[in-house]
Formats: structure tokens, C-alpha cells, sequence
């Protein structure tokens, strides 16, 4: 590693503020100390020794504001500043004074004395952590400013002694308090003593503000840049600890790659990674930063505590897409080998995906990636032993329930350092039963002795605000993603002109650009969605006028956009397309499973009165105004957002008596079709064919959800009709 050239040193900070010190602080601080590098080996080996200690005894202890933390985090994190400070003395050259020894010694006569008495002295170790990641930034900071002297600088190097001289008085009140002979120590109150510990401890942080106050104004990135291996311990300093370890390769399950593939469906077959994908394609480049950057999602990331962070707002504010952007620096910091993967679930409220709003179905999802490290590894030794159990069971009991998958993640997650647990949509899990699934993420971090962090997105329904009040939560409002909003409208306004689907006849189109960026930003209020609608919506006027027209009387609420869109779609004068649009909103709101590409086209071209030669994909997105997208990483159809569900939902023609009554009939027309000899050849194609496997299972499960409308009507002369022929061997009734 190459050194930066030494400086002369004028003086030694931690000298100064020891000179700094009362009679009465300086007389517990021992001044011959041995050499810094002697101590650091020492600090070193306590703080492995007593890591190794914490992960045998499962150690951890919960503040007084009730936050439990894990001793084996917080001695992780020692042993990294120490292993970075070495680093220092070794790029910097000129850093060695001989007074850095002493706040090392104090932190190592820290865990000396705590580590007798975990539960008496547990502030004590996350003190001693604290100190030791100042002591290592600090240094950094001294050799950015060992300079000429300036204003500015003299006044940094001023509030650093300030902060070195609160760590030692700290380390002095520590130190006096342990020389106590134990006949004084008796009369003492204990608890009163570590009060008077906090309160000394409690004076670091106000001089640690006025440091970083000061380095800002000096303009500490400017002189960190032109040190290329300052740079990157510093960024070393202000990553996340390392928290993936080797002992993963360990493992051996003595099944092939296949029978773990097989035994993982049999856990949860939900595909989690290709709903990642789709919201991970929906996420803008550049977007989401801030969610990082948060003081609140730094501290739940980086401390040595078992916590959820709520992240809630209103509908169509991105939260998805910030999920993603969490995941995917979770997944970012797997493949820097500093933590093991994140595990997650993006919950969904569709009849046609059931389990993606079933609490057991995504317990069990996340009980499955938590089985290996990644897909195709070993399965760890718990998932192996339920499989066994119940492969000598003949797997009676089916899938896993709640109260198993919680009791297997609590197992799987003593193997992982930490665990990252992210859950999308909250609110769109079934509000009947989603109490179980917050119990059951709140029984992991209750129960489990290893770090496991978990991340959450919701609506603030108002049972999900009675459950996460308490914890960290960050709120999604429109000062937040502003900037997010405007960087979205603006891409998306270009890409529109790009594809010539907006202004491509303005002849003022730079000027119109910058106004409907500025309009339909101003006019989000925080809402993604309302955004995206606006633009599309701009693209049906042709003419500058119209353009300015409709910037001015855009709707303000995304309900109100719904409204309008869905008069102009169903007003249409071509029959044909108000009839795809229609169809095409009851199957998705009905369907009670998802319906492949193929089979989707079908639905819609037998429930279609008049037979058309073509439908593509094209032909119903341009139809259905984009309200209706294509998942190309699934292959399927869905709403564009849960507010479109929502807004159908509540229209009179969409009840699901209704759309189900649509439904059953027409799988009864396509089983008639299938079972008598002339239906393939007049009706019948590939494309139909695939829609019969839908039709068989479902047909029953339509009728049943028409309720009374199969008494009456066209459906009542299908399903009479369909069961007089229960006897036909090519019957889905006899199937």
C-alpha cells in the first residue's frame, strides 16, 4: 500500500487534550503507556476472544428505550476500527503520536472490566465500540488537516482536541469508577454509577457535531479526493460491517442440484425474483438515493440492533420502487462480500395470485431463501431436517403453516450473521389474517440471537399504523421524493417526444417540453402514478393549444383521472375496442389464477361477441390506454397499479358477481366447444386450446362466485346444460 509523504508535525491533539484534563481526570489515566501497536494487538485479540464468546452464549441485552442489541455486532465492529486504524499508520506515515495509545488503551480497559459483567456494563461495550470508530475517523481527519495553518482549520483542529478531551474524561470517570475499592464500590449504587457514566458519555456527542460542522466548512471531500487511499478508508470507515462469513462452504446436504430445486418449490413456489426484476425495470435510474442517504435508514442499517424500519405513504408514491432500490443495495453489499443476501416478498393483492397476500404463503417464501445462501448451494441443516421429517411422513400435512415457517426461519437465521428481511405492499396482504404475518416478523426479531433487520412498505392502514407506530419509520411525503418525481417526469416527457407519441406536431416543443415537466411535477404532490397518467394523457391532444389547454385543467386527484379515462375508453364509438376494454378489465379483476399471454388473448377472443381476425399484445395495450401493462418478465397481463384495481372495484358493472358471471359462462362455452365433435374445427386453435386447461379447473369456482346469477340467464342454461352432460367421458366434470 503506498504512503502519503509525511508532513511535519507541529503537534499532537490527543497531547493537547490531555493537558486539557483536571487534576482529578488526569490522575486515572496511566501516561506511560506501552506502544500503541502492543495495545492494538491486545484490543485485538480481547475483542475476537470475547466475539468467539457472544456467538456461543448467544449474547445480547436491551437498552432502556427497549432496542435489544448483539454483543457479537458490536465486538465485529471493534475489531474493524482497529483494523482500519492500523491502516492509517500505515498510509499516513506521519501519524504516530505517541498520545493516540491512550484512548486505546481505554477502550481496551473498557472491555476488560465489561466483558465480567455483560448485563451490569452492556453500555459500557457499545461505548467502547463508539469510541474506537472516532478514534479511527478522527485520525483520517487529522491528516487532512496537518497543514499550513488557516482560520478554518485552527478552528477544526480546536473542536477535535474539544472532542478528545470528552473521550478522555470519559475514560478517566470508567476508570475511577472501577479503582473504587469494593468497600466503597458497596455503599455505591450501582445503577447510580453507570448514570454517572452515561451522563459523562453523553458529552461526546454534541462535540463530535461541532467537529463535523467544522470539516464540512473546511470542505473535507475536496481534500479527501486527492488521496486516493484516504478515500477509500474512509469509505471503509462509513460502510456497513462485514457480515458474511466462510462458513457457509461447510455445508453439505447430500442432494443433487435438481432434488433441491424440488424440495424448494415444495417450501413456497412463488416466483419472488421475477416479481424483484419487473419492480427493479420500473425503478429510475438515479431515483431513491435520498431512501440511502436517510439518517433514519443509515442508523437501522448500521447498528448492532434487531429492528424493523416502516417505510409508508400514500398509494402511488413509488414505494415499490424504493423496495426495490433497498433490495438491490442489500444485494449489492452480498456481492461485495460484506453481508449475506436479502431475502424478500413484493405482496400483491389479485385474486388471480392468491398467495401473494397469503401470510403462510410468504412466511414459507421467505423461509425458502433463507434455506441456502443462494440458489444451488448446500440447504442448511434445519431446512434438510423438516424435509426429512416430512418426506417420513409421506408429506401428510402438505405445505408448511405459519406457526412451522416461522419456527424454521428462527433456526435458519442462527446461520446468518445478520439477516435483511424486505416485505413490499404490506397493506395489500389479506387485512383478515396479515396480523399473523406482522406477529410472526416480530417473533424473528424477539427470537432470534443472530441481527436480523427488517424492512417494510405499506399504505398507513390503520391496523398496520397500530402495529409499526413504534418502530423506525420513514414516511413517504412529497418533500422527500420531489426530486425523484422530477427527474421521472422529466425522463418519461423525453422518451414520449423520442417515440413521437408527444408534441412530434408542436412547433414550439423545447418551450412545451419545460412547462409540462414543470405543470405535471407541481401537480404530483409525491404520486409517481399520477404523474405517469397525466403524461399519457397529454399525448391524446395533438395541438399547442390543445397542450396548454390541458395542463391547465389536469384532474388533481388520481381517482378523478380514473373517472375520466374510463368514460372516454368506454364511450368509444368502435364497438369492437370498448368491447376489449371491458373484457379485458373482468378477467383481470376475476381470473383466479394468472393467465399466461396465450391464454389471456383466448379469455378475451371467446368472450368477444363479435369474432375479430387479430388481437395482439399491441392491440390491448393501445386499447386499454396503458392501465393495462404487460409483466414481460412473467409473461402476463395485470393492472398498472393497485389504484386501478381499486377504482374498477368499486364500479357497479365490475362486482365480482358480475365479472365471475362473465367468466363462467364463458368457460362453459369453451368446455362445450371442447367436448362436441365439431368444436375444434369451428371454433378451436392452438390458442384457444391453451385456454381449456384454464376453463376445466376454474369453471366451478366462477359459478360459485356468480352467486344467484347462475339461477337465471344465459348461465343457468349453460351450467343446466353443461351438468345434463356430466356423463360425456371428455366432461370436465368426469375429468
Amino acid at each position: 500500500m503506498t504512503s502519503i509523504p509525511a508532513r511535519p508535525r507541529t503537534n499532537d491533539l490527543w497531547a493537547r487534550a490531555a493537558a486539557k484534563l483536571s487534576h482529578e481526570d488526569r490522575k486515572n489515566i496511566n501516561f506511560s503507556c506501552p506502544d500503541k501497536l502492543k495495545i492494538l494487538s491486545d484490543l485485538h485479540e480481547l475483542t475476537e476472544t470475547s466475539r468467539q464468546e457472544c456467538i456461543n452464549k448467544r449474547w445480547r441485552y436491551k437498552r432502556k428505550s427497549g432496542e435489544t442489541v448483539i454483543f457479537v455486532d458490536l465486538f465485529g465492529k471493534v475489531i474493524k476500527w482497529v483494523d482500519l486504524f492500523k491502516q492509517v499508520g500505515d498510509i499516513v506515515v506521519q501519524y504516530d503520536p505517541v498520545h493516540a495509545a491512550l484512548p486505546w488503551a481505554g477502550v481496551r480497559f473498557l472491555l476488560q472490566i465489561a466483558v465480567n459483567d455483560f448485563n451490569k456494563f452492556s453500555f459500557v461495550i457499545e461505548s467502547a465500540e463508539l469510541i474506537a470508530e472516532l478514534i479511527c475517523r478522527c485520525a483520517i481527519f487529522e491528516d487532512v488537516y496537518l497543514q499550513p495553518s488557516s482560520p478554518v482549520g485552527d478552528e477544526l483542529q480546536r473542536a477535535l482536541v474539544n472532542l478528545y478531551v470528552a473521550v478522555m474524561v470519559y475514560l478517566s470517570k470508567v476508570k475511577g469508577y472501577f479503582d473504587q475499592n469494593l468497600a466503597k464500590r458497596a455503599l455505591k449504587s450501582g445503577l447510580l454509577a453507570i448514570s454517572d457514566l452515561e451522563t459523562s458519555f453523553s458529552a461526546i456527542a454534541p462535540a463530535q457535531e461541532i467537529v463535523d460542522r467544522c470539516s464540512n466548512i473546511v470542505g473535507m471531500r475536496d481534500h479527501i479526493e486527492k488521496h486516493k487511499e484516504l478515500k477509500e478508508l474512509l469509505g471503509c470507515i462509513n460502510s456497513p460491517l462485514k457480515r458474511l462469513t466462510e462458513d457457509f462452504k461447510r455445508f453439505k446436504d447430500g442432494f443433487e442440484t435438481s432434488k433441491r430445486a424440488e424440495i424448494l418449490l415444495w417450501v413456497s413456489p412463488e416466483p419472488y425474483l421475477q416479481h424483484h426484476e419487473q419492480s427493479k425495470k420500473e425503478a429510475l435510474s438515479g431515483t431513491g438515493q435520498w431512501l440511502l442517504e436517510d439518517p433514519i435508514f443509515d442508523r437501522w442499517k448500521k447498528e448492532s440492533v434487531p429492528s424493523i424500519l416502516w417505510l409508508h405513504g400514500i398509494p402511488g408514491s413509488g414505494k415499490s420502487k424504493l423496495v426495490s432500490i433497498v433490495i438491490e443495495d442489500a444485494d449489492k453489499a452480498f456481492n461485495a462480500g460484506q453481508s449475506p443476501p436479502p431475502v424478500f416478498f413484493y405482496c400483491s393483492r389479485n385474486s388471480a395470485e392468491p398467495a401473494r397476500s397469503n401470510p403462510d404463503a410468504i412466511v414459507a417464501s421467505i423461509a425458502r431463501q433463507l434455506s441456502s445462501l443462494q440458489p444451488g448451494l448446500p440447504l442448511l441443516p434445519p431446512m434438510v431436517a423438516i424435509y426429512r421429517k416430512r418426506e417420513a411422513e409421506g408429506y401428510a400435512s402438505g405445505s408448511l403453516r405459519i406457526d412451522e415457517s416461522r419456527a424454521l426461519i428462527i433456526q435458519l437465521v442462527e446461520h446468518y450473521p445478520m439477516t435483511t428481511i424486505v416485505i413490499d405492499a404490506l397493506d395489500e396482504c389479506d387485512p383478515e389474517n396479515r396480523a399473523d404475518l406482522l406477529e410472526t416478523l416480530e417473533a424473528v426479531l424477539r427470537e432470534s440471537s443472530n441481527l436480523v433487520k427488517i424492512f417494510v412498505s405499506s399504505r398507513n392502514d390503520q391496523d398496520i399504523v397500530l402495529h409499526l407506530q413504534n418502530y423506525p419509520n420513514l414516511e413517504l411525503s412529497s418533500d422527500r421524493n420531489n426530486n425523484d418525481i422530477a427527474l421521472f417526469v422529466r425522463a418519461e416527457t423525453k422518451d414520449l417526444i423520442r417515440k413521437r407519441k408527444l408534441l412530434h406536431l408542436s412547433i414550439n416543443k423545447s418551450e412545451l417540453q419545460e412547462a409540462i415537466v414543470e405543470q405535471v411535477t407541481k401537480g404530483a404532490n409525491g404520486m409517481f402514478r399520477w404523474a405517469s397518467m397525466q403524461l399519457l394523457s397529454l399525448c391524446a391532444v395533438k395541438t399547442d393549444k390543445a397542450v396548454r389547454e390541458r395542463l391547465g385543467q389536469l384532474p388533481p386527484k388520481l381517482e378523478d383521472f380514473y373517472l375520466e379515462l374510463y368514460k372516454r375508453l368506454t364511450s368509444s364509438a368502435a364497438d369492437a375496442d370498448r368491447e376489449v376494454t371491458i373484457n379485458a378489465f373482468s378477467w383481470l379483476l376475476c381470473a383466479q389464477r394468472t393467465l399466461a399471454f396465450s391464454e389471456f388473448l383466448a379469455a378475451l377472443l371467446i368472450t368477444l361477441r363479435r369474432p375479430v381476425n387479430r388481437l395482439t399484445k399491441e392491440h390491448i395495450l393501445e386499447i386499454c390506454f396503458n392501465i393495462v401493462v404487460f409483466d414481460s418478465t412473467l409473461n402476463i397481463f395485470r393492472f398498472a397499479h393497485l389504484s386501478v384495481r381499486e377504482f374498477l372495484e368499486k364500479r357497479p358493472e365490475y362486482s365480482s358477481k358480475v365479472t365471475s358471471t362473465l367468466a363462467a359462462e364463458k368457460c362453459l362455452l369453451k368446455i362445450k366447444r371442447f367436448t362436441s365433435n365439431s368444436g375444434q374445427a369451428s371454433f378451436g386453435s392452438a390458442l384457444l386450446y391453451d385456454f381449456s386447461k384454464y376453463s376445466n379447473f376454474y369453471w366451478a369456482m366462477h359459478c360459485q362466485l356468480a352467486a344467484d346469477e347462475r339461477t337465471c340467464g344465459i348461465l343457468k342454461d349453460f351450467f343446466v346444460s353443461f351438468l345434463s352432460k356430466e356423463s360425456n367421458p371428455r366432461s370436465a366434470v368426469s375429468i
